[in-house]
């Protein structure tokens, strides 16, 4: 019982810290999004317990994706190309188990950063080897 209320706990402060992050990127200022999307990149390491893996996913594709197109702004292209690669696969991975992603309108988002991803790796020379 403790163990899952500290999980809630701990999913709570990484749903703020992705939270600020796309605030922080909207309003354009793009080191504090990186700082609060490199948190969220941190706290979801594929570490912890099985009941909020889903969640864990799923905060960490959004938290990649983010910071593959903040890096990429940055001009940062070892960090926007590691996070590319590391959210192409966990979007390729999450779209095998349709619970892991909800709703519509976040498939069609993820479809269309996608398209971003593979057009920003083509533009950059290809995936790393």
């Amino acid at each position: 019982m403790l163990e899952r209320l500290r999980d809630v706990l701990r999913s709570a402060a990484i749903s703020r810290a992705l939270s600020r992050g796309v605030r922080a990127y909207r309003d354009g200022d793009l080191a504090k999004a990186r700082a609060a999307v490199d948190e969220v990149v941190t706290a979801t390491d594929p570490r912890g317990s099985r009941t909020q893996e889903t969640h864990r996913r799923s905060m960490r594709l959004m938290a990649v994706a983010l910071r593959a197109e903040v890096a990429a702004k940055q001009g940062d292209a070892a960090a926007a190309r590691s996070s590319v690669e590391e959210g192409l696969a966990l979007w390729a991975e999450i779209q095998g188990h349709p619970a892991g992603v909800i709703g519509e309108r976040s498939v069609e988002a993820f479809h269309s950063w996608e398209r971003w991803a593979r057009e920003w790796l083509a533009r950059a020379g290809g995936p790393a080897a």
